[in-house]
Parts: structure tokens; sequence; C-alpha cells
């Protein structure tokens, strides 16, 4: 018998694949890891993702002072 899921698709990076497999260790949101760019993901946990991934982001941002 055939099972489907609904979720999310989602094109990335290797490396914010990276941070999301780490993501998922602590929360089960990937459904299947399709390879190095590509995850199918529970879509009720998609905004969550992204806030922890614009987090991210933002803190790995870096400004010039100015003088």
């Amino acid at each position: 018998m055939v099972k489907a899921v609904k979720g999310t698709f989602i094109e990335c990076d290797p490396a914010a694949r990276e941070v999301l497999l780490r993501l998922n260790s602590e929360e089960k949101f990937i459904i299947e890891d399709l390879d190095t760019t590509h995850l199918f993901i529970n879509s009720t946990h998609l905004q969550r993702i992204q806030n922890a991934l614009d987090e991210l982001m933002d803190s790995n941002t870096y400004t010039a002072a100015s003088q």
C-alpha cells in the first residue's frame, strides 16, 4: 500500500543543510534527506526552521565599523 506524506520540498546549499540536520537532531522534522542540496520536511515546522536560519544568518553577519 502506498503511503502519502504531506511536506515541503526544500532546496538549500550544503552548509544550510548541515544546520538543518543539526536542528533535526533536537526535533525531528526531516521526512527524507534526498541529496546534498534537497530535503523533504514536515510543513508544520517550516516557519520555525525559517526563523532559526534567519537568526543564524543575522548572528554571522559582519558589519564594518564606521570611522
